[in-house]
């Protein structure tokens, strides 16, 4: 790719010039605070990894909005009133500067004393608030002046004011939460009026040290709500206000999160058209924002250049592979690791309270990288027993590091237990993600023995191996089970199975196989022990995976029960002390996934070096699988 593109073109704003259009969007470091009130060094470390990359500006977040910060052992609070906190802060804003990239603060301000726009309206997505009176709305508006003003003082150049996804301010422009009597809330004007004070008041104190970004939910999708058409309304009513407007959608519930953080529920890219409609309205003159999964540098500039957009955001992007505007331009966006949509950033602090990426091992560890990327001392003999995802992942990592590497797969194919994601539409992200690794163990210095069960009396002379052998699935001793299809044989089979299937087992892949299947037009009945579907999916995920679920006809729920008895064509389980029993086309088991330990550990003593990586340590997630492979890998 030339590197003369319209999203790596310099764009002036105000007394701002950014080197290319390309935005890294705000990510919340929750799991990277020790619960000191400035940036840890964990934090700026990932943030400078973003201005690295090579993006026009680097938008970071965790500040908060108020005069008392305070650490509540959980979430990240920036304090940039106290002298000693602002020096990381600046720390932060040199170290952004030294690689060319500007540098932006986002502003959420929670409304203090349980305040919500009007009585009864929810607080961010939890609990209800009541009405904030107009002498609250002063002090908070000050306190955003205050914010700026000490921003643009350790050197900031810009803020981002977040005013959409259901945020407190968001719910003074939307009708569907704005529910006042008084001069902010009935028409668009009085609607837009407390947002448009708070732009004046930071305007008026900070002049043009700082340029303003302001991000809308340009729809909010919900009946009575903003609609597209009153979204471009309000960008109108408040773009001389601002510098930049950034056009999202959707709101902070799970029934809209799809879009506010899209997923493999989305269509690529399903916001794009929300910022094109107000590019395009001829009504906007300040420059717009698109956000919301954007994935390579490709359709960076081709949302710019067919004038949907004049700057582009990627967050989820840009960890999974931060490295993807450098591959991007020297025309090797086939070799950027795809984001999967999976949440697992968004969700960190509920895992541990660390930084992840299912796709990227070292995403978190972005302060320690200088250790732990180093080529080998010397190349060795490496044996990879497995092509899943765990199997690929080392295989690469071991190839890269110097190694010569061998990969044994039992099967005809690469993929493992990622194949299949080739036959459900909604699991597209990680279909992408396993091509992907196939691709680039194809492209590079690994032999790749297929229709090869690897033995430990026969697999050779090797220095290290490396047991990615996966898991199989677990059957539970309940009578007649041995009639059921266990759920990771019916994918590409689905016209096999007649009308109507049993799903015993409510996890999360018991609960994506009967939607996947209903989704085709069977009728897909779920029976879960557990009183609730899905309690292993991560928070977001099964947040969206209960709304398709809740939105599905053909998708039946039976939590509570306690299967019994299987027969080829009915499932009788107890259900509070009494027996039923319903009849199908086809029973499906999915209970679970059981490790191949006995398999891993058969082959031990095998070579001086050995590891045992991904599900037959213990049948996990793919971001488990990924780590363990970059580990060993890297320990060889």
């Amino acid at each position: 790719m030339s590197k003369n593109i319209d999203s790596m073109t310099p764009i002036r704003i105000g007394n701002l010039l950014l080197k290319n259009r390309i935005v890294s969007a705000p990510s919340t470091m929750h799991s990277m605070s020790d619960g000191q009130l400035y940036p840890s060094e964990s934090a700026i470390s990932f943030f400078e990894q973003r201005a690295r990359a090579g993006v026009g500006m680097v938008t970071v977040a965790g500040l908060k909005v108020g005069k008392d910060v305070v650490d509540d052992g959980e979430m990240t609070a920036w304090d940039v009133n106290a002298p000693n906190h602002r020096n990381k802060l600046m720390e932060l804003v040199e170290r952004i500067h030294y690689y060319n990239a500007k540098i932006s603060m986002e502003l959420i301000g929670i409304f203090p004393e349980g305040y919500t726009v009007s009585d009864g309206c929810s607080i961010m997505g939890w609990g209800e608030g009541h009405e904030i009176t107009k002498e609250a709305m002063e002090a908070f508006k000050n306190d955003w002046v205050e914010a700026a003003d000490q921003l643009a003082a350790c050197g900031f150049d810009a803020i981002l004011i977040h005013s959409g996804h259901s945020c407190p301010l968001a719910q003074f422009l939307s009708p569907l939460t704005n529910k006042r009597t008084d001069e902010y809330g009935g028409s668009l004007e009085n609607r837009c009026r407390y947002l448009i004070e708070i732009l004046d008041a930071i305007r008026a104190r900070v002049g043009k040290k700082l340029v303003i970004e302001v991000r809308i939910s340009g729809t909010e999708f919900e009946e009575g709500g903003i609609t597209l058409e009153e979204g471009i309304q309000i960008g109108e009513m408040i773009q001389d206000h601002l510098d930049i407007l950034q056009v999202s959608a959707g709101m902070h519930n799970p029934k809209w999160m799809t879009w506010v953080h899209p997923c493999g529920f989305r269509p690529p890219m399903p916001n794009v058209y929300v910022a094109e409609a107000f590019k395009k309205s001829g009504k906007i003159h300040v420059p717009i924002t698109t956000v919301g999964a954007i994935d390579s540098v490709e359709s960076a500039d081709e949302i710019i250049s067919s004038g949907k957009a004049d700057i582009v955001t990627m967050a989820r992007s840009l960890i999974a592979d931060p490295e993807l505007i450098h591959k991007g331009l020297e025309g090797r966006t086939e070799d950027v690791t795809p984001c999967i949509k999976c949440m697992r950033c968004h969700d960190s602090t509920v895992y541990g309270h660390h930084f992840q990426c299912t796709v990227n091992p070292k995403a978190g560890l972005e302060a320690n990288l200088r250790h732990m990327e180093e080529p080998a001392e010397y190349g060795k003999k490496v044996a990879v027993i497995g092509g899943g995802p765990a199997g690929m992942k080392a295989a690469l990592v071991a190839a890269e590091r110097g190694h010569d590497v061998t990969l044994y797969e039992m099967s005809d194919s690469l993929g493992g237990a990622l194949k299949f994601a080739d036959y459900v539409p909604f699991k597209y992200p990680l279909a992408g993600y396993k091509n992907w690794l196939v691709r680039q163990v194809e492209k590079n210095a690994i032999k790749v023995l297929l229709n090869t069960k690897a033995t430990p009396g026969e697999l050779g002379d090797y220095d290290a191996v490396i047991a990615a052998v996966g898991a199989e699935p677990l059957i539970i001793p309940i009578p007649g089970v041995e009639n059921a299809k266990v759920a990771t044989s019916i994918y590409g089979k689905e016209d096999t199975i007649g009308k109507e299937v049993i799903v015993i087992g409510g996890g999360q892949v018991g609960c994506e196989t009967a939607l996947h299947l209903a989704k085709k037009g069977i009728k897909a009945s779920v029976i879960e022990m557990q009183s609730s579907l899905a309690p292993d999916a991560s928070t977001t995920h099964r947040n969206e995976l209960m709304v398709e679920i809740d939105n599905e006809p053909n998708f039946v729920t039976i939590t509570g029960a306690k299967c019994k008895a299987v027969t080829a064509d009915s499932v009788t389980f107890e259900r509070d002390g009494k027996d039923e029993t319903i009849k199908a086309d086809t029973v499906i088991l999915s209970a679970g996934m059981k490790a191949k330990m006995e398999e891993a550990d058969s082959f031990i003593g095998t070579a001086d070096e050995f590891y045992e990586i991904g599900d037959c340590v213990r049948a996990r997630t793919v971001e488990q699988a990924t780590k363990e492979a970059f580990y060993a890998a890297n320990a060889l």
